[in-house]
């Protein structure tokens, strides 16, 4: 017996009605995937920060890989060390991006390995009041691992005048960088580079001080000056930056150029080892 016309419109409606369920369903499936995990630490700025530093649709999970290390007391406000170990990172690190949930500006630094392995950076950063700090690591796949860690603090360490800058003599050390190449203890793999550049780092933030920081930082090769890693800065960062890469690249032997540029135009050389 032929279906009627009747039973064909049916036919359609109920297919109609299925493919739109399916959609709904990987719809709503979609949006759990993306959805962020709680947070521990119950931050306010939990998910804004997120969505403005990995984006809307990130992938992300909580880590006890990515280890973060800061003093659970910033005793100076104006410089708190924080070091983001990933020696027991199971996967290719792409990127890391560290910021300070409760800071003006919560952007601290934004890492990105090329042609070597990074496996510890450490930087002192400024913080405003007590808040929870993050370290975000996206793996070769694109997911984003995250390590956090709270920080008490009396604050103001971002509002705070530089004291380089208060300093009559401060122009005649502006710019030294004084930095040394080390092979680690224990024979390990790899080398540590550990450099300080005198530069104000102001914030902007200050009455009729405007911003001036270093914006830029690049680890080169000595000898073919490729690029081995790159650095974004924001305001957060310290002032008299000391830097701490512990990294693995081939032709370690032959040293490493760092490279740094502040958003006055300002470049800063200078070559470590070799």
């Amino acid at each position: 017996m032929r279906p009627t016309y009747r039973d064909r419109r049916r036919w359609c409606g109920w297919l109609v009605a299925l493919s739109q369920l399916t959609v709904l369903y990987w719809l709503l499936v979609g949006a759990a995937l993306a959805e962020p995990p709680e947070d521990p630490y119950r931050s306010p700025m939990w998910h804004y920060n997120l969505a403005r530093y990995l984006g809307e649709a990130a992938d992300i999970r909580h880590s006890d890989r990515v280890v973060l290390k800061v003093p659970h007391f910033a005793e100076d406000a104006t410089q708190v060390p924080l070091t983001v170990d990933l020696s027991a990172f199971e996967h290719e690190v792409a990127e890391v991006v560290t910021w300070i949930d409760l800071n003006p500006v919560p952007h601290l630094f934004t890492l990105r390995p090329e042609a070597a392995e990074v496996r510890t950076v450490a930087l002192n950063f400024r913080i405003q009041q007590a808040s929870t700090v993050r370290a975000a690591v996206r793996d070769e796949q694109g997911r984003w691992h995250v390590g956090s860690a709270h920080v008490e603090a009396a604050g103001g360490g971002c509002t705070a005048p530089s004291a380089t800058a208060s300093n009559p003599d401060w122009a005649a050390s502006f710019g030294q960088l004084r930095g040394a190449l080390f092979s680690p203890a224990g024979g390990l793999a790899g080398a540590r580079l550990k450099a300080q550049l005198m530069h104000p780092m102001d914030s902007g933030m200050v009455s009729h001080i405007p911003r001036f920081h270093i914006e830029h930082l690049e680890l080169r090769g000595a000898s073919d000056q490729g690029r081995l890693a790159s650095m974004s800065l924001s305001e957060s960062a310290s002032e008299n930056p000391l830097f701490v890469f512990d990294l693995e690249h081939d032709g370690k032997e032959d040293g490493i150029t760092l490279w740094m540029r502040d958003n006055g135009g300002n470049v800063f050389e200078s070559r470590l080892g070799g």
